[in-house]
């Protein structure tokens, strides 16, 4: 476990990066992206940081208090529901005229419910375009930026995925967009492995910028207000009786802006010369991490909450019978299926 107080030291060091780190937090209106988007202003110089999510009020809440954190940094809402990738399309082309360089991508975005499959317009189950398509979307629009953002000083570049590594399941090769056999159980499983599968496949295709999925641990977020008030009372009731094992939103936030900020995880192939482009100084007393391919260094990373390293042998039987191209392969086959769907509705209205 990464003690409390070297996390805190290293968050500290970012400071040393310079002014003007480029952030986008997707998600961030509340809880765990919430919490890391503020422990990223307080410890940054002068950041520009833009905040997706769907609520406006509670966007304005938070711009609010990152100006008493840090009255130098930028935080700019753009309002998106990214249950929808055209949506996802949106904010990327709109970050993409604002900004040359994207330094930090802190994915957060999801709902806490027991519904069924919930299809979009697009074809595609809400609560998995949520955990896994949307998530992907950015990363896969945003590179360019991302890839400028580890090619210019302070050469910083990163993504976080926060999901839950660590509790891989099964999951159906054949049905991995759950067309078939949708279940809420099956969703969990099947995005956390795809998270998974996707930062090695992103690190080996883009080896300036680290990619990270990590697990929270308990954290009292408010997900629970997307569920039905015969859940969601006895779960209010429970929540203190809990909170001696639940992460504080504090420790939460300072935890996992050190998993998408720290050396220890460094990207496959850091500019040289830059002593920033693997992230923060790696403490005396810690190590660079191994990726999830079990290689030190190699640029995608499965962390658990206190910055060790997880993962399963169930991901690791799936690496090994090639699932990761599988992954790879459908992911962007879903993308180009949704962008032409997408154009042809463009068209049609202007015709």
């Amino acid at each position: 476990m990464v003690a409390l107080d070297i996390v805190h030291a290293s968050n500290a060091q970012l400071r040393e990066l310079g002014p003007g780190l480029v952030a986008l937090f997707v998600g961030g209106t509340s809880g765990i992206g919430e919490f890391t988007l503020k422990a990223f202003v307080q410890n940054t110089i002068s950041p520009r940081v833009y905040l997706v999510g769907r609520s406006a009020s509670a966007a304005e809440r938070i711009i609010k208090e990152c100006e008493g954190l840090n009255k130098d940094g930028k935080v700019e809402f753009l309002q998106a529901d990214v249950t929808e990738l055209a949506e996802v399309d949106r904010v990327c082309k709109e970050i993409g005229t604002r900004e040359k360089t994207l330094n930090l991508l802190v994915q957060t975005q999801g709902n806490f419910t027991f519904a069924g499959r919930q299809e979009n317009d697009e074809g595609l189950d809400r609560k998995m375009t949520l955990n896994y398509y949307s998530r992907m979307c950015f990363i896969h629009n945003l590179r360019p930026l991302l890839r400028n953002g580890a090619a210019s000083p302070p050469h910083f570049s990163r993504t976080l995925s926060v999901l839950s590594p660590g509790s891989e399941r099964r999951v159906d090769l054949d049905d991995l967009e759950l067309k078939n056999s949708y279940s809420g159980m099956k969703c969990a499983n099947h995005t956390v492995l795809m998270n998974d599968l996707m930062t090695g496949e992103f690190a080996s295709r883009e080896p300036g910028t680290t990619f990270v999925h990590s697990f929270p641990a308990g954290v009292n977020t408010g997900l629970a207000r997307g569920l039905p008030i015969w859940a969601r009372v006895p779960l209010k009731v429970l929540t203190p009786l809990l909170s001696p094992f639940l992460v504080s939103a504090d420790e939460t936030g300072a935890r996992q802006l050190f998993i998408a900020t720290s050396g220890i995880y460094p990207p496959a192939k850091p500019v040289e010369g830059s002593p920033f482009a693997t992230g923060t100084p790696v403490p005396k007393t810690l190590n660079v991490m191994k990726g999830g391919d079990g290689q030190t260094g190699s640029g995608g990373y499965l962390v658990n909450w206190n910055g060790e390293i997880t993962g399963n042998k169930i991901l690791d039987e799936y690496r090994e019978k090639g699932a990761s191209k599988t992954v790879w392969e459908h992911t962007m086959g879903i993308f180009d299926r949704v962008d032409k769907a997408n154009q042809g509705k463009v068209d049609a209205g202007s015709s």
